[in-house]
C-alpha cells in the first residue's frame, strides 16, 4: 500500500514540466530558508542566552526536573 503511494508520487514528479520542477524547487529553497531563518532568530540556544558554565549547568538540571515532576503530576 505504501509502496504503492510513493510510486504515484515519484511518477508523478518525473512527469512534471519543466516549469513544474522549477517551481517546486523554488518552494523548497523557499521553505528552507524561512525555516533556517526563524530558528536562528526565533529560537535561540542556550549557549547564547546564558555564558556562565554553572549557570548552564543549572538551567539544564531546573529544566530536566520540571519536565519529569510536570509528568509525574499529569499522570497521578
Amino acid at each position: 500500500m505504501l509502496n504503492k503511494i510513493v510510486l504515484f508520487y515519484v511518477d508523478g514528479f518525473k512527469n512534471l514540466s519543466s516549469r513544474g520542477k522549477q517551481l517546486w524547487l523554488i518552494i523548497i529553497i523557499k521553505l528552507v530558508v524561512i525555516f533556517v531563518v526563524l530558528k536562528v532568530f526565533f529560537f535561540p540556544t542556550v549557549d547564547s542566552v546564558v555564558q556562565d558554565k554553572t549557570a548552564k549547568k543549572t538551567l539544564y538540571i531546573n529544566q530536566l526536573t520540571e519536565v519529569t515532576t510536570k509528568k509525574t503530576q499529569k499522570e497521578e
